[in-house]
């Protein structure tokens, strides 16, 4: 602020010497001189000044402008239905009608179709869910006739089983993925979630050119008054300040990711009741939302989370894993028939928009079991995508 008392105090002076110039411009010559001197460095100190403020503010915007335009994308749906859905005469599309997350609306509930937005690099999973009497599919297609990701089961005896599949696609904006149930094989779901879809985007790929900067053009645009420069450069310092709290506000959303696993040494049944199941061994717990004491994942901002979780347990009596959002809405599950000798594992995971203060917990349900060691076979985990 120093700064501009002084220009002012050399403008004022330079009025003075004009006012009385019969007298002091002949007396004063050089000072004079020296005075105009001082005005003009100061001027061209804050055209220097504008110039680096409105690079900076450029850039800024430029920036701002990018993480504004780049679409929120998430989506997770389930079958649904109430059974076995089968072919045995062709392939047939797999059309995922319980929608649990479509922000962004990149995916078509009538059609089963995910449609990229953008170009970018896309996370996208499926669960299948089937019993083992008969062989179980889901394919996933881009464009109609791309494979990218297969689910595929052989018949195992009586009972049911779990597969899923997942991976980071780079799609072209307008590629569509799809969900495809091969001929001779079926698939099964209920109100339950069992056999989902789900996908979010992780980052565009934009190609931008380089930004192009005219110092001749910049230069001849620099030639207003001092007042002038002065109130233009406490706007640009302004929207600079404006942009970059903003800016820091973004870049300030809270990181969060949690993984753990049961943990224990053998089996956890219960055939008298429900019962929550604790998951004690933390592996990951950034942001602290997990707690290993009631085994609750609480959302600490309103925004698109991706949860998942695997479970393990002897095929001699029926597996479960129920996530439950609340203490009473269930989100996905993942559940096992006994099917003979040996062991099974099935997971599942999906993309949720969770409010502030909403609470994640994993559920054994009655009449079934679960089993860890410290090797994480059974495990819970999560991530927040981006706020809302």
């Amino acid at each position: 602020m120093s700064r501009w008392v002084h220009v002012l105090m050399l403008l004022v002076l330079v009025c003075l010497t004009r006012v009385g110039s019969a007298q002091i411009s002949s007396a004063r010559p050089a000072n004079s001189r020296t005075d105009l001197k001082e005005v003009q460095d100061a001027l061209e100190e804050l055209k220097a000044e504008k110039r680096a403020m409105s690079d900076r503010l450029e850039a800024a915007e430029r920036e701002l402008k990018r993480v504004r335009e780049t679409p929120k994308v998430a989506f997770a749906a389930s079958l649904g239905g109430n059974g076995v859905v089968k072919t045995t005469t062709g392939n047939k599309d797999l059309v995922y009608k319980d929608v649990l997350t479509n922000v962004g609306g990149a995916y078509n509930a009538e059609t089963g179709e995910f449609t990229a937005p953008v170009r970018g690099v896309y996370y996208i999973r499926f669960t299948a869910n089937a019993p083992t009497n008969f062989p179980m599919s889901a394919v996933l297609y881009k464009n109609g006739n791309e494979i990218q990701l297969i689910a595929h089961e052989q018949p195992s005896g009586e009972g049911s089983d779990t597969a899923s599949n997942g991976a980071a696609l780079m799609l072209e904006m307008g590629d569509k993925l799809k969900m495809v149930l091969w001929v001779n094989t079926q698939i099964w779901d209920n109100s339950n979630h069992h056999s989902t879809f789900s996908g979010f985007l992780l980052f565009p790929m934009v190609d931008e050119p380089p930004a192009e900067f005219d110092a001749e053009a910049e230069m001849k645009t620099l030639q207003a008054s001092l007042k002038q420069l002065q109130t233009d450069n406490l706007g640009v310092k302004e929207r600079l300040e404006t942009t970059e709290r903003e800016l820091k506000a973004m870049r300030d959303v809270p990181k969060v990711a949690f993984a753990v696993s049961l943990g224990g040494n053998g089996l956890q049944k219960t055939t008298s009741g429900s019962r929550t199941l604790i998951y004690k061994d933390v592996l990951t717990n950034v942001g602290q939302a997990y707690s290993s004491e009631t085994g609750e994942f609480t959302a600490p901002v309103r925004g698109v989370y991706y949860i998942r979780f695997t479970a393990n347990a002897p095929t001699n009596f029926p597996m479960s894993a129920v996530l439950y959002k609340n203490g009473n809405e269930i989100q996905l599950i993942a559940h096992e028939q006994p099917s003979g000798e040996g062991s099974d594992t099935a997971s599942n995971g999906a993309a949720l928009m969770l409010e502030m203060g909403d609470k994640l917990k994993m559920v054994l349900w009655v009449n079934t079991q679960i089993w860890d060691n410290s090797n994480h076979h059974s495990t819970f985990s999560g991530f927040l995508l981006f706020p809302m």
